[in-house]
């Protein structure tokens, strides 16, 4: 059995998640990177959303096992205005991994492509800031290249696709 669970968040874990994103917060601002804590992401993002989310089975988690906790969140929706069009697909949201923990965002990520598949999914999409490079360059190392581009209100993204491995 792998170290590593991917699955879907329980109720009582939802202020794991939220400690995971104020976690990466500090972690920009101690970089210079302004994003997630220039946006006030965890104001934006409160827990009642998260909880919603979790409602619609759309809240997950790549748990380790060994250790008893979360490493990796992310909201797989199964539409998203941003995107045009209406191929299968489902879009990750709210992408979070544990700081300090190498290799967890692309573990989870690689799970998430093959629930996608098993779902029937022809596509997982995401999306990055457009001031974000380093970002950029992580997305297009796991397979995802740009498509396009978004804007919803101040953010400007960069819309991102590919076919779930299989």
């Amino acid at each position: 059995m792998s170290r590593y669970r991917f699955r879907k968040i329980r109720k009582e874990e939802i202020p794991q998640v939220l400690q995971l994103v104020l976690e990466r917060m500090k972690r920009m601002d101690e970089q210079g990177i302004r994003q997630w804590n220039a946006t006030n992401y965890d104001r934006v993002y409160p827990q009642s959303y998260y909880e919603e989310c979790r409602k619609r089975g759309e809240l997950f988690a790549l748990e380790d096992t060994e250790a008893d906790e979360i490493v990796c969140a992310a909201v797989l929706k199964e539409n998203d205005a941003r995107w045009d069009g209406d191929a299968p697909a489902r879009y990750l949201h709210n992408f979070v991994a544990k700081t300090g923990r190498h290799g967890m965002g692309s573990m989870f990520l690689r799970k998430a492509e093959k629930y996608a598949r098993v779902k029937g999914k022809t596509y997982m999409r995401l999306d990055s800031a457009v001031d974000n490079p380093v970002l950029a360059e992580y997305d297009a190392f796991l397979g995802f290249p740009a498509v396009g581009n978004c804007e919803d209100g101040p953010y400007k993204g960069v819309l991102r696709q590919k076919r779930p491995a299989g």
